[in-house]
């Protein structure tokens, strides 16, 4: 069971990688200069890569605590750029980023477990 839940988080974190990173790579990098990230471009790189390498070693089940701190720190650093539910107006649009960070939230619970 614990194998089986390391893997469904690994592929989590690999296959949104692939989306983000492949057809929507401007789209985020956009968001992310309207938010006021410094350095949006390498950021958004430096998150990609921990990303896919935190994902892949979690797959590879090769030194999970160290992909499991890559991939919490990838969460946490994502929901706080584009999930800032206190800033949008819409309510409909609001409970949806406020969903977004309960659901990374228990993302990065997941992720603390297998932190062991």
């Amino acid at each position: 069971m614990h194998m089986a839940g390391q893997l469904l988080m690994a592929f989590l974190f690999l296959a949104t990688g692939i989306i983000n990173a492949g057809w929507k790579f401007q789209q985020h990098l956009d968001r992310m200069i309207d938010a006021g990230v410094p350095l949006a471009r390498p950021a958004l790189i430096i998150g990609f890569a921990l990303q896919f390498v935190g994902g892949a070693m979690l797959a590879l089940d090769y030194r999970v605590p160290l992909a499991a701190l890559m991939l919490i720190v990838f969460t946490v650093a994502a929901t706080a750029i584009f999930h800032r539910f206190w800033l949008v107006d819409d309510p409909l649009r609001r409970h949806l980023a406020l969903s977004f960070v309960f659901n990374n939230v228990g993302i990065v619970g997941g992720l603390l477990l297998l932190m062991g």
